[in-house]
């Protein structure tokens, strides 16, 4: 009886996994897709298993081939083409598939501001490509709910009116020296050639290294740079073939990517334990969430773990350095056009 019995429990399980599959994988899309429809939403129709991803992938192949139009400053058409093609095909508000995952992308501004302000309670931001995680720290911006309270609790003290103060004066200061440097470069000449990109990742590492770790922020440098990297390596990751599970593959970047998230790790840590063990914990990000953990330990109240902390410092660096650093570097690229963007 036992063997009959392992069997078909065994069958059973197999049965529901496949009912599962099949429900996941098939009719759960083909059901959004016909209810997005019915509303007048359609967009780029969903492939079995990869979704839109073979379309984004060949899109992106194919924008990052050709060059970058100097007379314009529209970079769109090369940084995200299939938004700009389904866009044109479906209208402002389109659906699209990562994967099996649906996704809704709306360019109607009136409707974006609706969602943000009435409908607050529909917008879940619950949906984080896994293979970023460890790059964008899973902190504060992800969190729903009860947790993002809980978050925001120890991450919202660094962001005061005097905090943010401060902030414009470190923003000053690396700036004013890369512009000493520039001026070094530049004495008895006429001109020099300057790596606009390089600089521009100086200034926003330096800021946003400054705001994190405070007097630790050369110690850490280690840490943006590794950071820096897995930015980099996530954005060419983009382009790779949409294969399920691929990230869980040992190819030479993945290894790379976990390499360096453990690095990330134990270069943070012993920072906090230093602080933690002095009690000294510094006016900077990672000081006002440690001391806000003192703090609401005494009381008993919830903390944020040592992965939480890490993964808040993860997020502003990945959120703040990135986009800061293209701004910048744009910001130049379109001051040295010579006025024709006016």
């Amino acid at each position: 009886m036992e063997p009959n019995l392992g069997q078909a429990l065994a069958t059973v399980l197999t049965l529901l996994v496949t009912i599962r599959a099949v429900w996941y994988l098939i009719w759960r899309p083909y059901a959004v897709a016909r209810w997005f429809a019915r509303q007048g939403i359609r967009g780029p129709p969903y492939r079995f298993l990869v979704g839109s991803l073979p379309e984004c992938h060949r899109m992106l192949v194919a924008g990052r081939a050709k060059a970058l139009d100097t007379s314009s400053h529209d970079c769109i058409t090369t940084v995200q083409p299939f938004f700009r093609e389904w866009a044109s095909q479906y209208g402002k508000t389109f659906l699209y598939w990562l994967g099996p995952t649906p996704a809704l992308c709306c360019t109607d501004m009136e409707l974006v501001k609706q969602m943000f302000t009435v409908r607050t309670d529909v917008f879940q931001k619950d949906y984080l490509n896994p293979s970023l995680d460890s790059v964008f720290g899973n902190g504060v911006i992800f969190a729903n709910g009860q947790d993002w309270k809980r978050r925001r609790k120890f991450v919202h003290p660094a962001f005061n009116q005097e905090t943010i103060k401060s902030m414009s004066a470190i923003a000053w200061d690396c700036t004013r020296q890369t512009m000493e440097r520039w001026c070094v470069q530049l004495r008895g000449q006429q001109q020099a050639e300057i790596d606009m990109r390089y600089d521009s990742d100086e200034i926003a590492m330096g800021v946003i290294a400054q705001v994190m770790l405070g007097k630790d922020h050369e110690e850490a440098r280690e840490v943006f740079i590794a950071g820096r990297e897995q930015l980099k390596i996530a954005a060419y990751a983009s382009a790779d073939p949409p294969l399920p599970g691929f990230r869980y593959l040992p190819t030479r970047r993945n290894r790379r990517m976990w390499q360096l998230d453990k690095l990330v790790t134990s270069k943070i840590s012993p920072i906090m334990k230093a602080r933690l063990a002095s009690s000294v914990y510094e006016d900077d990000l990672l000081g006002q969430m440690l001391q806000q953990q003192a703090c609401r330990s005494g009381s008993g109240a919830e903390t944020l773990s040592t992965q939480e902390m890490i993964g808040e410092c993860r997020t502003l660096f990945a959120a703040g350095y990135e986009t800061s650093a293209s701004i910048i570097t744009w910001a130049m690229f379109l001051l040295a056009g010579d006025g024709q963007y006016q």
